[in-house]
């Protein structure tokens, strides 16, 4: 009995001591027509995962469990009306708030650059999103980092580029990650996405 708890708690110390042990994650994405995205990631020694080709989003492929009218506008349509209902959900914004705040402290940015424009169809939705999340983009400026989001009121669709490099020990953004997705708003936002896309 004492080998086992010997071993256990060995065990637990190896996991919490590699845990500890900083992730470095570089990425490069941009979004025209189509998604490229490369990253690599370094953890201990070396490279965790071979360098990652370029690698486009295409039209999404059928699904066996998708709706026999389905198209991609209607998927797209779907995609926004879910990210639009997101935010409207009570509460959630704040914790997103929270959860990002509490990741900068945790987090090293060591690079990051951010030029993105995005639309909606409809006017309105676009102003919407822009103002939830101008607070975001105000932290981030005061941060230093180099972001900027632009609403497209014209014409609809994401565009835009990213440049980052992140430092972060898995170890200690566990809590901070688990307080969030068990919160009320992300679950009810969860709950809200779920009836959309049935």
């Amino acid at each position: 009995m004492t080998a086992l708890v010997a071993v256990l708690a060995a065990l637990i110390a190896l996991t919490v001591a590699l845990l500890a042990v900083p992730l470095v994650l570089f990425i490069e994405a941009e979004r025209t027509d189509t998604l490229k995205v490369r990253w690599r990631l370094f953890w201990l020694f070396g490279p965790v995962t071979p360098r990652s080709r370029n690698r486009s989003a295409g039209p999404a492929p059928d699904r066996a469990g998708a709706r026999p009218t389905d198209t991609p506008k209607k998927r797209r349509a779907r995609g926004r009306r879910v990210a639009v209902a997101l935010l409207r959900t009570r509460g959630l914004l704040e914790r997103i708030v929270r959860l990002a705040l509490a990741l900068l402290r945790r987090v090293k940015l060591e690079r990051l650059q951010l030029d993105a424009m995005f639309g909606f169809e409809n006017p309105a939705e676009t102003g919407f999103v822009y103002g939830c999340l101008s607070p975001v983009l105000v932290m981030a400026d005061l941060q230093g980092l180099n972001v900027r989001c632009r609403p497209m009121f014209l014409e609809s669709g994401l565009r835009g580029a990213l440049r980052a490099t992140i430092r972060v020990r898995p170890l200690v953004v566990v809590g901070p990650m688990v307080a969030f997705l068990v919160s009320p708003p992300v679950v009810r936002a969860a709950r809200a996405a779920w009836r959309i896309r049935k």
